[in-house]
């Protein structure tokens, strides 16, 4: 299907969208902890925040006529023949830096000169606040052209003091100018004149551009590199210090990186489907914060998915870390110690802010026990059993078991839940999905604790979880439509109800091996999900996966769910065929065509669908398990202690 908008990052700056229409970015992103948001900044789908401008002897090129490709899964680039000139183009963002590099070839195929103009121009009319709600932020946009470096332009926002800042730093010198609508008469072209300025609801423009002439066969290269800062110093400087790279040497290392992270299926469009999303889910779904320089984790860094810029314990740590894990195992220790330090103090709530205050109350059971299940994952992964002798680590695992033990029911070994994966309130306290979860968690935690030889703590979470399991298996396996079952909720005074839920399905059971997969009642449960049984199954759709009864739409996560649940012919049929959101997972699609229908841009779920196919498809994610030390600490694995010493996230 054809794509009409790309997305690329690095760890500091996002592309949530560049579009395809008009070769432009709508928009840049970074995370700022001062205000534990996303902020982004806007153009207009007519006038976007950066463009490329290119004239051939007068004429405007067509930019709606070229063609785009996506370099190593991760690089949007374009090519364009027009009048007589051919134009390579691409964006990227390198690592371990503040910002991103747009370069151009222009390349003569006439028998005559042509005259040629080139550049770039921009419009930055909002500025958004991003945590769930996209919410505009108060403030002066202003512009000039750097005092220290007389050739980069900039643009600031300013509250009571500078807060960030753009700078735009040419490969060689080119014609400035900066306008704003608060003066649009008025156009700064050197260093040293006054800055516009623009208001609220004032758009701020500028331009970079360079006339020239090419000779037959001749071909030019123009790069614009793009630093962000916390003001105009720290932009300008960053643009400068990008320039002195260089724009090969910044290509090389990042296509490096692709190269050696990528993941292989032996198809050409599986592969593209699981590189795409593991790399949208890398960058978008944690980064390192503009001001204070701290990894985060989100569910989005794009307003386009509706809680973007928060965290959730389950979408950071039962979606997302399994794919981080699958290609980057030291950055996923560094997403499990701020899970178990940043977020530790509200583990279980709804969601929170990415320096763990609480965003939405409301305890959920599944969001409690994601953490113990992402460590479990980790360890069995990586064999580095000294994460279990930090005592950040510990400390977390103390509490959360605490939590879960307080959520207990008196008599019966099922735990309560206030909210569903869904997050919507639960009908019947005791859901049969989270009460499994919890069985994982605790026979992780006997088997981690087992592994550091604290066999006491070991023995009790074993037996609990043995309770744990004869209690659903005699209190949630209910008569269904086609027999034995198990039920999504109960009361334990006799209600239940029958239902599944895409964000935590009973689907799932015997993936973590709580029950064989040909358990009737499991069989009958998977049966029945994806019959008219359930009103929500989409079961005779074109693109069929089940729902909830909050979005009528198929949901990509019940596609994750069938891969991790073995129905895996069904689900990659169903990939290759969905648009998704331009090939990037989505909350749901429409049943008719495969295209997004609601929850665009999901990082996490990128991750989970990256994840469920990879695993599907027969990646080792959970290598052979580590023995018991007899030692007070055991070292991480060289692997590891490399990437937890990088640089870059």
């Amino acid at each position: 299907m054809p794509i009409s908008r790309f997305a690329t990052a690095n760890e500091i700056v996002a592309i949530p969208d560049l579009q395809t229409e008009n070769c432009g970015i709508l928009d840049i992103s970074f995370v700022y902890m001062l205000y534990r948001s996303v902020v982004e900044l806007h153009g207009t789908e007519a006038e976007p925040f950066l463009t490329t401008v290119i004239t051939a002897n007068g004429k405007a090129l067509d930019l709606s006529r070229a063609t785009w490709d996506q370099e190593r899964y991760w690089i949007p680039s374009f090519r364009l023949q027009e009048e007589g000139l051919r134009v390579d183009s691409r964006v990227f963002a390198p690592l371990g830096h503040r910002g991103f590099v747009w370069t151009t070839e222009l390349s003569s195929e006439s028998d005559r000169p042509i005259q040629v103009e080139a550049g770039w121009k921009g419009y930055w009319r909002d500025t958004y606040h991003v945590v769930s709600l996209t919410k505009p932020m108060r403030g002066e946009r202003s512009g000039a052209i750097s005092s220290w470096h007389g050739g980069v332009p900039f643009v600031e926002f300013t509250g009571a003091a500078p807060l960030f800042a753009v700078a735009f730093c040419p490969s060689e010198p080119m014609r400035l100018s900066l306008s704003s609508e608060g003066d649009p008469g008025r156009v700064v072209s050197r260093s040293g004149e006054n800055r516009v300025i623009g208001q609220e609801g004032q758009g701020v423009r500028y331009g970079l551009s360079l006339p020239f002439t090419l000779a037959p066969g001749e071909t030019r290269t123009l790069t614009l590199y793009v630093g962000l800062g916390l003001e105009e110093t720290s932009a300008v400087t960053t643009a400068v210090d990008l320039s002195r790279h260089g724009c090969d040497s910044l290509f090389a290392s990042l296509a490096d990186w692709l190269d050696a992270h990528k993941l292989t299926a032996g198809d050409s469009e599986l592969d593209r489907i699981l590189n795409l999303n593991s790399f949208y889910n890398y960058y978008f779904s944690q980064g390192v914060t503009l001001d204070t320089e701290t990894l985060v984790l989100v569910t989005s860094r794009s307003s386009q998915y509706y809680t973007g810029g928060a965290y959730w314990d389950r979408d950071a740590m039962l979606w997302s870390l399994p794919a981080v894990l699958l290609i980057d195992p030291g950055q996923a220790r560094k997403m499990l110690e701020y899970a178990f330090t940043t977020q530790l103090s509200n583990v279980g709530v709804h969601s929170r802010f990415i320096d763990g205050v609480v965003l939405k109350p409301g305890f959920e059971l599944d969001e409690l026990c994601s953490p113990i299940r992402a460590l479990s994952m980790y360890v069995r992964a990586t064999r580095d059993i000294s994460i279990l002798f930090d005592r950040r680590i510990q400390a977390g695992v103390n509490r959360i078991r605490q939590l879960l033990t307080s959520k207990k029911h008196p008599s019966v070994a099922l735990f309560e839940t206030m909210l569903l994966s869904s997050d919507e309130p639960a009908k019947y306290p005791y859901v049969t999905y989270d009460n499994v979860l919890a069985w994982r968690a605790l026979q992780d935690l006997a088997w981690m604790y087992e592994l550091i030889h604290d066999l006491d703590r070991s023995d009790e979470n074993k037996e609990l979880a043995r309770q744990v399991q004869k209690a659903v298996m005699q209190h949630c396996v209910v008569r269904g439509p086609f027999g034995p079952m198990f039920a999504w909720a109960v009361d334990l005074r006799g209600n239940h109800q029958l239902y599944d839920d895409p964000s935590g399905s009973l689907q799932l059971l015997s993936w973590l091996e709580f029950c064989p997969p040909d358990l009737p009642a499991y069989t009958n449960t998977v049966r029945w999900v994806h019959s008219p049984e359930n009103p929500y199954s989409f079961h005779d759709a074109p693109f069929s996966a089940p729902g909830d009864e909050q979005k009528d739409h198929p949901f990509v996560l019940s596609v994750a769910n069938d891969l991790l649940a073995g129905r895996t012919d069904h689900a990659i049929d169903f990939l290759r065929r969905a648009g998704l959101d331009d090939g990037i997972a989505c909350e749901t699609v429409d049943q008719i065509t495969g295209r997004a229908a609601s929850g665009r841009a999901f990082a996490a779920g990128a991750g989970y669908l990256a994840f469920a196919l990879s695993t599907a498809l027969g990646a080792k994610v959970l290598g052979p398990e580590p023995e018991p030390t007899e030692r007070l600490y055991e070292p991480p694995p060289p692997e590891i202690r490399e990437s937890m010493e990088s640089t870059t996230l």
